[in-house]
């Protein structure tokens, strides 16, 4: 019952997440506004978007390519369509139960070609460990070309806080705070979460080390890099979809999309969030908020389309695969 209650937590709490942002950010446009919205999206350049699109199918077709030298790295490589196919799956899922594509990826490796689910996972989790290194450098380029926009949108926003509070104040919300982190560590240092996040941290640690002392570690290094330029050219590239934000500085379009790839960790897929999120990035480099989120809202469609098509044709051939291999 508690597992089954979990699980369905796992669903309902990112999507309600990603269907309130929805409603909150539209709720906040006068009719004028949402007609706006309407008129950015019938008139965008849609040859840009489908140019994106392609640039992503190949980040994907490179994340299949160079899956095969970590699971080389551990005694096994499947076949390259069995890659393919299984990444294609494990993105649908993803849009489902946030997290579920990494075990749909590992059980189809598994069934196809017979590589164990538990290396097979450890594999997705190296590949993530440096993806999220990736990002995190990006993140703090983005940081470090935007100038002082964004520091100083946080340090208005501070001081308008402290403004606003006595002294007094201050000193119980940091009593608070402080009482609320030893609580929370403390419990975690008892009970099963703290167990299960240093075994996930130790498993990130093994994975890593894994991608540095593996052979072809510079070809596997060289796709990661492919990935992210894919991924960023294909965020590039959308922007000229709207003449609106052609001109759009380099600093806005990083650090809008880091926040969408952030995004994409909090919602099925970046569901709501995504738009909403690259909406108020876009705020502090003087884009309205009304073209922000057109641009999100054209981003994210294209992209979500992207992963159901690629995941329903992958999801086919893995059932035709399957019955053939039956017969």
């Amino acid at each position: 019952m508690k597992k089954a209650l979990l699980k369905a937590l796992k669903i309902i709490l990112p999507l309600g997440l990603g269907a309130f942002l929805i409603y909150f950010s539209l709720s906040q446009f006068s009719d004028s506004q949402i007609s706006e919205i309407q008129s950015f999206l019938v008139d965008a350049d849609y040859s840009w978007v489908i140019l994106g699109v392609a640039l992503a199918f190949l980040s994907h077709i490179s994340r299949a390519w160079r899956w095969n030298y970590m699971l080389k790295a551990i005694g096994h490589k499947p076949a390259f369509m069995t890659n393919v196919l299984a990444i294609g799956a494990g993105y649908a899922m993803n849009l489902i139960i946030p997290r579920s594509g990494e075990v749909a990826r590992a059980v189809i490796v598994n069934r196809i070609d017979s590589v164990p689910v538990d290396k097979a996972i450890g594999t997705i989790i190296a590949e993530r460990v440096l993806d999220f290194i990736i990002l995190l450098i990006i993140t703090a380029v983005a940081l470090l070309i935007s100038g002082d926009v964004i520091i100083d949108f946080f340090l208005e926003h501070l001081n308008t806080a402290f403004a606003k509070a006595d002294s007094s104040t201050l000193v119980i919300y940091i009593l608070i705070a402080l009482i609320g982190i030893i609580l929370l560590v403390l419990l975690l240092w008892y009970f099963k979460p703290f167990k299960k996040i240093k075994s996930f941290l130790a498993g990130l640690k093994d994975g890593f080390q894994t991608i540095w002392t593996m052979e072809q570690k510079w070809l596997y290094l060289a796709h990661t890099l492919f990935i992210w330029s894919m991924y960023l050219l294909m965020f590039y590239v959308s922007v000229f979809a709207l003449p609106e934000t052609a001109l759009m500085p380099v600093s806005g379009i990083l650090s809008a999309f880091v926040a969408g790839s952030f995004a994409v960790a909090f919602t099925n897929g970046g569901f709501g969030a995504y738009p909403y999120f690259i909406a108020q990035v876009l705020l502090l480099f003087g884009i309205t908020e009304t073209l922000g989120t057109s641009l999100g809202w054209i981003l994210w469609t294209s992209q979500t389309a992207l992963v159901l098509v690629y995941g329903l044709v992958s999801f086919i051939m893995l059932s035709i695969k399957n019955s053939l291999s039956a017969k």
